[in-house]
């Protein structure tokens, strides 16, 4: 198996976080079922060999480029071969930057990337698939992700931009209000914008990077109860945390760090 994290150019690094890249081959008898649960993010997957199952109340072949948005539950995913496949990770409020509708549209929903940008996208998936180094299909991507970016601005993106740092400074644990008043915003417009460029209510996101930051903290202090480190992440009792656990992973915080192998944050 080989993972690389890749950093963006300096004109995208403002609105993305990193790409990842990961190859690996599931032979016949070995394959193994991967949950997703949410991470904070926004991401565009290509995929260049065998695709992934996703695995819910139907099962589906992911197509080969997929715009994934912000996630409010699980579900797993079962590789069906030879795997390799590149992703780009937007930072939280910047995915709406390069598509025409708002992102809240793809809530816990992944759409054909052909769907959102026309027929550019195919072109894009052919011209990637003639390119042998990830370098050269990294820079590729790169100057479709410029050709989008420069259709699109929004004045409201730098207050949404310091609500996130407000966010992640507090690790989740921060009022709704303290939010819209850092902003200098009314609740409902707050929300109106956050969830158009983010993708998720305040309310709804706080959850997801709380369940995060829980996640880092384990990876922090692996000998904490989970009555420690449910208040060490600002939930308020131990069953609080076991609530949220089981709503966007589908078991316990218990059963997630004994079966899960080395969990670890993908915010954090």
């Amino acid at each position: 198996m080989q993972f690389r994290l890749i950093k963006p150019s300096p004109l995208l690094a403002p609105y993305i976080r990193q790409y990842w890249y990961l190859e690996m081959d599931a032979r016949e008898g070995m394959q193994k079922t991967e949950r997703v649960v949410p991470n904070g993010f926004v991401e565009m997957t290509f995929h260049f060999s065998d695709r992934l199952m996703r695995i819910g109340e139907t099962c589906e072949m992911q197509p080969g480029i997929i715009i994934s948005g912000q996630k409010t539950g699980f579900f797993d995913v079962l590789p069906t071969g030879r795997t390799e496949m590149l992703s780009v990770q937007f930072y939280p409020h910047s995915a709406g930057l390069f598509f025409p509708f708002p992102v809240s549209e793809l809530a816990d929903y992944s759409l054909h990337l052909e769907d959102a940008v026309g027929t550019v996208a195919r072109e894009l998936e052919e011209q990637l698939q003639d390119l042998s180094s990830l370098e050269e299909r990294v820079a590729h991507i790169e100057r479709f992700l410029l050709h989008l970016l420069s259709r699109n601005t929004t004045y409201q993106w730098n207050r949404i931009c310091h609500t996130i740092h407000l966010i992640n400074n507090a690790k989740g644990v921060i009022s709704v209000s303290e939010l819209a008043d850092a902003a200098c915003m009314s609740r409902k417009q707050q929300e109106r914008e956050f969830k158009k460029m983010v993708g998720l209510s305040p309310k709804q996101y706080l959850k997801v990077i709380r369940f995060q930051s829980a996640l880092y903290a384990h990876q922090q202090f692996p000998g904490d109860t989970l009555t420690e480190l449910a208040y060490r992440c600002g939930y308020f009792d131990q069953s609080h945390m076991i609530n949220d656990f089981r709503q966007l992973s589908g078991i316990t915080p218990g059963q997630y760090f004994s079966e899960c192998e080395a969990p670890y944050s993908d915010y954090f």
